[in-house]
């Protein structure tokens, strides 16, 4: 069973033209959208997806991401949690990595607020997009320590960031994807280095791609794995305690089975579909 931490179904079926097409051998995934109608085609193509595979759970996430803080969807995020209709909240977070995204700092910071409230208050749990602002992490570790899980989603820290975050009592899962395959060494050394407890990993598709590639496709969660282990250097007999410890990082993070998957109501501020990358 592979477990994917973060993925976008919606952006991998618009580059396909066509449904979502399950990986093989076992498929856990949590996809996220970011304005209400992208939210309602993640619904539809996840209810294919688990109707096209017995084996697939497509869990859902809506949130008000860095690089498009639309704030004036958190009346809509907020519907989507009372009516229990989305498994996280997120992405949310800071995204301070060029100019243009540093413009909007003020909306940035407003976002995270409502959404890292809503997590407490609605005990979700919170996938956050972090560039160039791991401070702002740092400042808000009380409020963070409140929410029930907190997914660092390509964490861009390294370990001993990362323990400073276990250690104030932040329930942290540090994701990682295809940087495990270039060399990022902050990547590397987290995997090899913090607890398994506190792992999960990714593909962020389509996006997170290598040099020379146009974008990522879901089934590359297999090499993600693949690196992974190899870094863990286990032997053949550990493997299998490995895998299942993600698999069970995942299960523990987003629950068992997905939420009742439904037909969003509209908002009557509908945002243009985007990606974020």
């Amino acid at each position: 069973m592979y477990c994917d931490a973060h993925f976008h179904i919606v952006q991998c079926s618009i580059q396909k033209g066509t449904r979502f097409v399950v990986p093989e051998g076992g498929y856990r995934a949590c996809s996220c959208a970011h304005d209400v109608q992208e939210f309602e085609l993640q619904c539809r193509l996840a209810a294919e997806a688990q109707a096209d595979d017995c084996r697939c759970r497509i869990f859902s996430s809506f949130g008000m991401h860095p690089q498009m803080p639309l704030v004036q969807n958190a009346d809509f995020l907020e519907q989507l949690l009372s009516m229990q209709a989305i498994d996280a909240i997120g992405e949310a977070g800071f995204d301070f990595f060029t100019e243009e995204f540093r413009k909007t700092e003020s909306s940035q910071d407003t976002a995270w607020a409502i959404q890292t409230e809503l997590a407490v208050q609605y005990n979700r749990p919170l996938i956050v997009h972090c560039r160039k602002a791991l401070d702002r992490i740092f400042r808000d570790s009380r409020i963070l320590r409140k929410i029930p899980s907190v997914i660092f989603h390509s964490f861009a820290g390294g370990p001993v960031e990362a323990r400073s975050l276990l250690n104030r009592g932040i329930n942290a899962y540090f994701s990682f994807g295809k940087p495990l395959l270039n060399g990022n060494k902050r990547s590397i050394a987290c995997v090899k280095e913090l607890p398994v407890e506190h792992l999960l990993l990714e593909t962020d598709a389509p996006f997170q791609t290598l040099k020379g590639e146009v974008q990522t496709q879901p089934e590359e969660i297999r090499r993600v794995y693949a690196a992974a282990v190899k870094l863990q250097e286990l032997e053949s007999s550990q493997e299998r305690s490995f895998l299942n410890q993600i698999e069970n990082n995942f299960r523990t993070v987003y629950g068992t089975e997905p939420v009742r998957v439904i037909r969003a109501p509209l908002s009557t501020e509908v945002e243009s579909l985007h990606t974020p990358k």
